[in-house]
């Protein structure tokens, strides 16, 4: 009877103790394929990219506790936004004010200063180069009509930073999807400058383009991904304020010598894109 009683409490223990596991971890993204999770490794730079922007209390707070999982989980080692109001940025202000995992430096645009880079040493060697750009005024401009000498100046200020470039990895964070005005039925003017805007990216090596705003048509080709920050601003449309909500969340890069895998997160937990980049002459070290 004793011996019974014995395996009962074990059994009832065990049975507790795998509940309360997947409480845990259940609705979150820590599970990779295995066509990528082979390929990780301890030396690997974990990063998140967020959108900025206001959302509602309650929202943010389920956010913020999903990106501070993810963060402790992958060890991240720093937060990019795609913000267009830089420091002023209420969820970089509360997510710094509120949460200790998420103390991290914050790479964010800072409004008015155009173009600027940050330059990122990796664990394994090398770097990674992040470059700003002010892509919502090059919008007003270029659908304003004829290039003028903003646009010109704007420009040639793409092209010095990317000149001073010199990292293995290179990402490029716009709020706005110009690259996809390639493809759509703008006026010639708006597409001529976005096809300008898009050979100088692939000119200097720019691997990856960080949108807010969207990557629709014509934002990718064999040299150069666009990826969009997952935002609930950018689905406004006619639906309601959960659905909206599902359809925010945030970016996790996880990146190596060779490659750059970007997974998508929504506001739920799930991993719902995943997407490769494979550095060129690298495959095969």
């Amino acid at each position: 009877m004793k011996q019974s009683s014995w395996g009962c409490t074990i059994f009832i223990q065990l049975s507790l103790c795998l509940i309360i596991y997947v409480s845990l971890h259940s609705g979150h993204p820590f599970f990779f394929s295995s066509d990528d999770g082979d390929n990780a490794t301890p030396l690997d730079l974990h990063f998140i990219s967020v959108a900025g922007g206001f959302r509602h209390l309650n929202h943010q707070t389920r956010l913020l506790r999903l990106m501070e999982k993810v963060a402790e989980t992958y060890k991240a080692k720093f937060v990019v936004s795609s913000s267009e109001q830089g420091e002023e940025d209420s969820f970089l202000q509360n997510a710094t004010r509120l949460s200790s995992t998420l103390k991290l430096p914050w790479y964010i645009r800072k409004k008015g200063s155009g173009y600027f880079r940050e330059h990122i040493k990796m664990p394994f060697g090398g770097s990674l180069d992040v470059v700003f750009v002010d892509t919502g005024s090059v919008k007003q401009e270029v659908l304003g009509g004829a290039v003028n000498a903003y646009m010109i100046s704007q420009l040639k200020g793409l092209t010095r930073i990317l000149k001073a470039v010199d990292g293995d990895w290179r990402i490029v964070v716009g709020s706005d999807p110009l690259l996809a005005y390639t493809l759509t039925k703008e006026p010639e003017e708006p597409k001529r400058v976005a096809r300008t805007f898009h050979q100088i990216m692939t000119k200097y090596g720019v691997n990856l383009y960080i949108s807010e705003k969207g990557c629709t048509r014509g934002g990718s080709n064999e040299s150069l991904t666009c990826i969009t920050v997952p935002n609930q601003q950018e689905n406004q449309g006619p639906t309601n304020d959960s659905k909206r909500e599902r359809e925010d969340g945030f970016l996790l890069h996880r990146v190596s010598f060779s490659e750059f895998v970007t997974y998508t997160i929504n506001s739920s937990g799930e991993v719902i894109d995943t997407k490769l980049v494979k550095q060129k002459g690298k495959e095969t070290i």
